[in-house]
């Protein structure tokens, strides 16, 4: 297993930073996140049961969430009162997306494929970002023992994506590169460019389960017009105006 703290250099161009990986260690405050563990044991069976439509149907199906539970700004707590050292793992990528994505995983049904996130980024047209950098939260008490992510790292431009294993991007073949994963606890994050490949991984087949948030984060100048996004900095949410053409 390969296990070191970051791969890539925080100071590198763009190209380089988007393929950036750094295992953030106790960045994040534990009892914050015992606490959103339990608020989502608590909230998430109602919640999913809203789920009308078809496509937050197939999102559940996929370990993910429904609007309801998603929309929560609660999620947004680990964010409050940020370290130093989550600073430093973040960068400038200081506007978290809203809203979040929540995650209950079962291996055994929610094997994402290789992929990159620009991938998911493109699924979204204008409401996607061009750069972003994600955040892994675990939120269980054993997270090493637990499905995770495991990296492709290596410099890389973006590949061609194509909808697979009920995931609507996924790389074709698996990509080259030094294989990453790493050993969390919680309070660690896991922080990485969109340019990275990645995929679900088990480090023991005997616990076959996680709850996790992921984070998406960009610069104040790449932020979409009109979207909602959390200030790390300023501890509230914002969002950028959209420009207005003056005839």
């Amino acid at each position: 297993m390969l296990d070191t703290s970051s791969i890539g250099s925080a100071d590198a161009p763009l190209d380089v930073a988007r393929c950036r990986v750094v295992h953030a260690r106790r960045v994040l405050d534990a009892a914050v996140l015992r606490r959103l563990r339990t608020h989502l044991a608590r909230v998430a069976p109602e919640q999913q049961a809203t789920a009308t439509s078809e496509r937050e149907r197939r999102a559940i199906a996929r370990g993910e969430s429904a609007d309801a539970l998603r929309l929560d700004p609660v999620w947004f707590d680990a964010f409050r009162a940020p370290s130093q050292a989550l600073r430093d793992a973040i960068g400038d990528a200081t506007w978290v997306v809203y809203p979040p994505q929540v995650r209950s995983v079962r291996c055994d049904a929610h094997h994402v494929p290789w992929h990159q996130d620009v991938g998911y980024q493109r699924l979204l047209g204008p409401r996607g970002h061009g750069r972003h950098v994600t955040c892994f939260v675990p939120l269980d008490e054993d997270p090493a023992s637990r499905p995770t992510i495991e990296f492709a790292c290596a410099l890389r431009p973006e590949l061609a994506h194509v909808a697979r294993d009920g995931f609507g991007a996924g790389l074709a073949d698996p990509p080259g590169g030094v294989r990453a994963r790493f050993a969390l606890e919680l309070g660690d994050a896991l922080v990485f460019g969109d340019l990275v490949p990645h995929r679900t991984y088990v480090p023991d087949p005997a616990v076959r389960e996680r709850s996790s948030l992921e984070f998406r984060l960009v610069r104040p100048c790449d932020a979409v017009a009109g979207k909602d996004y959390f200030d790390v900095l300023a501890g509230a949410f914002t969002r950028r105006v959209p420009s207005v053409e003056v005839a």
